[in-house]
């Protein structure tokens, strides 16, 4: 893969890039081919290439000059026309990086590969994508673009992230909200633990200036069924402070009862802002959050 970051990459980085470049590739290419049509081309105004005449094909769309030369009947393609401007919101914080054991990967890293697919996604519908990284700050920010250089620069980005500091979702937020300049499509992949209070008021903000948006609440299967057994211990990792010691299978009804409550006021929250709201865990495959973009993106536009 061409990128102009490698002179300043360790070599480690580097990999890691490439990986995760052929990864998004990989996720995008195999739930295109389940879908009955291709999200990348629609019938508009800006002329693509031909293909030829299968029979179910609108009629409307044939090229009668190319079959008065050559007898044969093709089908003008056209690239879809939009103004779409998407900005991918990443939580970095502490508690993404939370990995059930024996799990392929963590919450962030489900997220990471999330956001590396969208991207794949906007940069071959020539729409602008953008991302921001966070936690209580703003690690990174890269502006929309629709060039097609703008995905080697996200992938890089996110192929060095890390998860860093505790959650600060009105802050950042709010900050995010200041950097939109235009209304678009916003993406949020979080597991939205710490202050939910701020949250819903930070996607307040977001909808208020006009943004559609849709929030991918990710979570590890073992935060949502707690599938440990006997006495263990329990540690927040946003504050590894709070620890408490505990039977598992003691706690396990109410924990289910007290999760399900969040889960459900995050839900019923977005859903009064009119986000849209899908809730994942890390063992989902990502078709699922690949077809809720690709309707949201295809509401939009």
């Amino acid at each position: 893969m061409e990128t102009n970051l490698t002179k300043y990459l360790q070599p480690q980085v580097i990999q890691k890039i490439a990986r995760l470049d052929v990864q998004a590739k990989c996720i995008v290419e195999g739930f295109i081919s389940g879908l009955h049509r291709s999200p990348f081309h629609g019938f508009s105004t800006e002329f693509s290439e031909h293909r030829k005449y299968v029979e179910g094909d609108d009629i409307k769309y044939i090229d009668w000059n190319v079959y008065g030369k050559t007898d044969r009947h093709y089908i003008k393609k056209f690239e879809a026309q939009t103004n779409l401007e998407c900005t991918l919101l990443v939580d970095v914080s502490k508690s993404m990086a939370y990995r059930y054991a024996g799990d392929s990967v963590s919450k962030l890293e489900y997220a990471i590969f999330l956001a590396a697919a969208m991207s794949y996604l906007m940069v071959k519908q020539h729409d602008s994508v953008g991302l921001v990284t966070f936690d209580n700050l703003l690690r990174a920010y890269v502006r929309p673009q629709s060039k097609p250089s703008q995905l080697t620069t996200i992938i890089g980005l996110l192929a060095k992230t890390k998860t860093s500091e505790v959650t600060d979702f009105s802050a950042t937020l709010g900050r995010i909200t200041g950097l939109l300049k235009h209304r678009g499509l916003v993406v949020i992949l979080s597991d939205f633990l710490g202050d939910i209070d701020g949250a819903i008021e930070g996607l307040k903000r977001l909808r208020f200036k006009g943004n559609d948006i849709i929030a991918f609440h990710i979570l590890d299967r073992a935060e949502l069924d707690l599938p440990f057994q006997g006495n263990s211990l329990f540690i927040d990792s946003e504050n590894p402070d709070h620890q408490v010691v505990a039977q598992a299978d003691q706690i396990r009804r109410q924990y289910r009862q007290e999760i399900g409550r969040f889960l459900a006021r995050v839900r019923d929250e977005c859903a009064n802002l009119r986000v849209h709201y899908l809730g994942l865990n890390t063992a989902q495959a990502f078709d699922v959050a690949l077809r809720e973009f690709l309707m949201e993106r295809r509401a939009f536009g």
